[in-house]
């Protein structure tokens, strides 16, 4: 697979980012990130149609608990029946929470806005999730969590929604980690969604000299001929924050 003009200006502007601290504005701690990823896949479905994408955002975390942020990627959805000038070549997310910790249990409550700007409003890609994330770290170092979200109204206007995850996470002293999850994806209408279904995979990361580099692997319970970029896959990921 070859990659596009684009991508490789922007691999080579990730590579000579600057690396820099998170600064600290009235009680803000500002962040970013930026990654260049092989496909981007959510919850066990890619949104590019196994192409690449550029990713990042920016992040401001108050020292109380709560934050703010947005995230941008380049998404590419063939649906047969969607001229291409409808289509939506941008997704831009927004959110605010707030998290914390109660003996040694950490927790965050999100809100979040999957934005598809440029593509045609008559699709209702635009939709709004509530979420709830638990986290644990056990005395081995294995950390657990559990996600769950709510859409009142799904991505392609497809009634409410419900997500679960699991996940769980380790790093080795000499600084690989292991990551791996499995997820349920649930709708109200599945005459209007489809299929609810099953995600999972694993994860092998490495960070040096200042980026994080990435091996994932992902699959689902769905049939890739109904539901189109469902199937097996493995991707690269390099990311660096900012």
């Amino acid at each position: 697979m070859k990659l596009s003009h684009k991508i490789v200006m922007a691999s080579a502007l990730l590579v000579n980012l600057p690396l820099a601290q998170a600064e600290e504005v009235a009680g803000f701690k500002l962040s970013g990130n930026v990654a260049l990823t092989s496909d981007y896949v959510w919850r066990g479905i890619s949104q590019t149609n196994e192409q690449w994408a550029l990713q990042g955002g920016f992040d401001a975390e108050h020292k109380s608990g709560f934050s703010i942020g947005t995230w941008a990627s380049n998404v590419n959805y063939k649906e047969t029946n969607v001229s291409e000038e409808d289509r939506a070549n941008l997704e831009l997310d927004v959110y605010a929470g707030y998290s914390g910790e109660i003996k040694g249990f950490s927790y965050g409550v999100t809100a979040s806005r999957y934005g598809y700007p440029g593509a045609a409003s008559s699709l209702n890609y635009d939709f709004y999730e509530l979420g709830l994330s638990l986290g644990y770290k056990l005395p081995q170092g294995i950390d657990l969590g559990f996600a769950y979200d709510f859409a009142p109204e799904f991505f392609g206007d497809v009634d409410s929604a419900h997500h679960y995850k699991l996940n769980a996470g380790y790093s080795l002293p000499n600084g690989i980690g292991f990551s791996g999850h499995v997820g349920q994806q649930m709708f109200s209408d599945n005459n209007k969604a489809g299929d609810d279904y099953l995600y999972y995979g694993v994860s092998a990361s490495y960070s040096i000299f200042g980026f994080d580099a990435s091996v994932s692997y992902s699959d689902t319970d769905l049939d890739n001929s109904d539901t189109l970029g469902a199937d097996e896959r493995i991707f690269f990921t390099l990311s660096r924050s900012l």
